[in-house]
C-alpha cells in the first residue's frame, strides 16, 4: 500500500457530502470557521449573496447548497481567486456561483448591485502578533481591511432590508458592534459559540441590518459536549456537509 506524504495529503481536495474543496493555493485552509458562517447564517430571503473574503468560496458554495440565490465572491488575493473558481466550476451550482478578483473598494466602485445578503469571515486579529507570512497577514490582520473599512461597503452594497453576516472572535465582538452602530448597521442576531459545553465561547456568529430590532435574537452553539464529542446541535447543523466529522482539518 503506497501512503500519501503530509504534502500530498494537504493538496488533496477537502471532501463534502455533496461538492469537494481544493484550498492548496489558499492562505488560509478550510476550517470550522467557514463551516459555522455556512451553516448558521439564514439564508431563506437570500436572493443576491456577497461573500467578502471568500478564500477557496467554501461558504458561499455551502450557502449555494442552502439556497437558490446568485452569488458573487470576492478576494483580493489571486491564488485563493484562482482555487475558487475551480471549487466553483466543480459544484453542483457553478451557474449561481461568480468569483471576483477585487478588493472591497475596487468592487464597490465597480458594481451598481445590492445584496440582500452579505457574509464575511474578515480578518479579524486587530491587536493580535502578525506572522512572518505576508500573505497570512493579508489574510488575517485588518491592516488591510479594518472594520470600519469592510462596514463602509458592506452598508453600500447592502439592501435597505437585507442582512449582513460574520463570524469573528469573542473578543472583538464589542468593537466591532460599536463600529457597526456607528454606520448604523444594528445587531440583530448573535451566537456565541462555545468550544465545549458550558466552557467560555470563543467565537461569535453575528447578524446585523439597517433596522434596529425590536428584539436581538440569542442563542448558543457548543461544538463539543462535555466528554469531548461533537455535541448533537453542532452534528446536527452540519450534518448536510460533513462526511466524517472526525477529521482532523474541521477543527481549526
Amino acid at each position: 500500500m503506497k501512503f500519501t506524504s503530509d504534502i500530498e495529503a494537504m493538496k488533496q481536495p477537502f471532501q463534502f457530502k455533496r461538492f469537494s474543496i481544493t484550498d492548496a493555493r489558499c492562505v488560509m485552509k478550510v476550517g470550522t470557521d467557514a463551516v459555522l458562517l455556512g451553516t448558521l447564517t439564514d439564508v431563506r430571503k437570500a436572493l443576491n449573496i456577497l461573500d467578502i473574503g471568500t478564500g477557496s468560496g467554501v461558504i458561499a458554495i455551502m450557502l449555494a447548497q442552502r439556497s437558490n440565490a446568485h452569488i458573487d465572491a470576492i478576494d483580493i488575493h489571486q491564488p485563493s481567486c484562482e482555487d475558487a473558481l475551480v471549487n466553483f466550476k466543480n459544484s453542483p451550482w457553478p451557474g449561481r456561483l461568480n468569483i471576483h478578483h477585487s478588493s472591497l473598494a475596487d468592487f464597490v466602485k465597480a458594481t451598481k448591485t445590492k445584496y440582500d445578503l452579505i457574509v464575511s469571515n474578515p480578518p479579524f486579529f486587530d491587536k493580535g502578533l502578525k506572522s512572518p507570512s505576508e500573505e497570512k497577514n493579508i489574510a488575517k490582520h485588518s491592516g488591510t481591511l479594518s472594520f470600519g473599512n469592510l462596514l463602509e461597503g458592506v452598508k453600500y452594497l447592502l439592501d435597505p432590508i437585507g442582512y449582513f453576516s460574520l463570524i469573528l472572535p469573542y473578543s472583538e465582538r464589542n468593537n466591532f458592534i460599536s463600529i457597526a452602530l456607528s454606520h448604523n448597521l444594528f445587531l440583530n442576531r448573535e451566537i456565541p459559540i462555545l468550544p465545549k459545553a458550558k466552557k467560555p465561547a470563543n467565537r461569535m456568529v453575528l447578524e446585523f441590518s439597517n433596522l434596529k430590532p425590536e428584539k436581538i435574537h440569542y442563542s448558543e452553539l457548543p461544538i463539543r459536549d462535555s466528554s469531548g464529542s461533537f455535541h448533537e446541535k453542532y452534528v446536527l447543523l452540519t450534518n448536510d456537509f460533513y462526511l466524517n466529522l472526525n477529521s482532523k482539518r474541521i477543527d481549526k
